[in-house]
């Protein structure tokens, strides 16, 4: 397997462990949202693995009989994404002004602080117990991080694996909108039963 194919290969894999398998995935907690960047870090990362399993003839379908190798290094990807952040205050204030800036740019209707608070969109998602609550998005010391910005919301807070810098807040701002607009998966919504198969 080339290199190239070991990429390819593994842009197979990590795509289809984080859509189609994301339910099996329970070891860094609840769902884990990988902004783009960390999703190619993942897919080279995996394909590097892969080759080095070929150098030592371990094929790729070798590794899925003992472990799942896109399973770990989305979990490491996560750990170190959505934990020991260490920004200074003036690192972390820019942080949060490139993420409402944005935001805002996107034509979303934002309130900054802490947290920063993300108004729904009329035609989007409904979020909260009634259907009306905002969402909010923080940077904290574990991590970036989106939850349902209701007091009695069950829904907690979901982990988004992106970097701690401006860029990353520029990633975490699109994935916002496109949770907001429908286009990617709303991480609130009740996971789907599968139905058993006769």
């Amino acid at each position: 397997m080339s290199d190239t194919t070991a990429l390819d290969a593994a842009k197979i894999d990590i795509r289809r462990w984080t859509r189609e398998e994301q339910s099996a995935r329970p070891l860094y907690g609840p769902g884990v949202i990988y902004t783009p960047s960390v999703l190619a870090e993942a897919a080279e990362l995996l394909g590097k693995l892969y080759t080095a399993g070929q150098e030592h003839h371990i094929d790729r379908e070798d590794w899925a009989a003992v472990t799942s190798l896109p399973n770990g290094v989305l979990d490491a990807l996560a750990a170190r994404y959505c934990s020991r952040v260490e920004l200074t205050g003036t690192e972390r204030h820019a942080v949060r002004d490139t993420l409402v800036s944005e935001l805002s740019a996107k034509g979303l209707t934002v309130q900054p602080g802490a947290r920063v608070v993300v108004e729904p969109l009329p035609d989007g998602p409904r979020f909260g117990y009634r259907g009306q609550a905002p969402v909010s998005v923080a940077l904290t010391s574990e991590g970036w991080d989106i939850r349902v910005d209701e007091v009695a919301s069950a829904d907690g807070p979901r982990p988004i694996a992106a970097p701690a810098t401006e860029d990353g807040a520029g990633e975490v701002a699109e994935l916002v909108c496109k949770i907001l607009s429908g286009e990617a998966p709303n991480p609130f919504a009740a996971p789907a039963v599968k139905e058993a198969s006769a």
